[in-house]
């Protein structure tokens, strides 16, 4: 693992406990350890570690669907898509269970609301000329996010076939309103 991986895997751990600006450079410093002058070679702050992280995690997504679809999100295998993004969440349990339950970042829920806002438009062209089309993406994407953040609140009472139930019925009711 490199330096780069230590300070971020670190920082999850410690952002999982603390708030974000109860993290010090200092103390995540002595936490990986890595002197910093070797943190400040890689980050200007503590806030560019979890925009890394976000990056990496939304950046996954991205490539979730554009795997899944072959670059055409209108004829992608909405149940497949699915599948892989739990699939990716479960991969990534720990960064997404800090950044959407235990520490929520409204800046990560906001960029992926946009991404799947701006998948929305790809998959559903004709809906772009939907007098509400800005209140119903905002209502699929919040349904969304909310559907997997749900789930990570409650794995066993809400298991992976339930949220994906519940992810299609909001996009379904959606179209219909289309």
């Amino acid at each position: 693992m490199g330096t780069r991986e230590a300070i971020r895997r670190k920082f999850m751990r410690i952002y999982a406990q603390e708030r974000l600006d109860r993290i010090t450079v200092k103390g995540l410093c002595a936490a990986v350890p890595v002197a910093r002058t070797t943190f400040y070679a890689h980050y200007r702050n503590v806030d560019d570690v979890r925009c890394e992280v976000e990056d990496r995690l939304l950046a996954g997504l991205a490539e979730v669907a554009e795997r899944v679809s072959g670059g055409d999100l209108q004829q992608m295998d909405f149940g497949t898509f699915l599948d892989e993004t739990f699939g990716f969440i479960r991969a990534n349990w720990q960064d997404f269970q800090t950044l959407l339950v235990t520490q929520p970042d409204l800046r990560f829920i906001a960029r992926w609301k946009a991404a799947v806002k701006a998948n929305f438009a790809r998959r559903y062209p004709e809906a772009r000329m939907c007098q509400n089309w800005g209140l119903l993406a905002e209502m699929g994407a919040s349904a969304t996010i909310g559907a997997y953040t749900w789930w990570m609140q409650h794995p066993d009472a809400s298991g992976v076939d339930e949220a994906k139930r519940q992810i299609e019925r909001a996009i379904s009711a959606i179209i219909v309103s289309l």
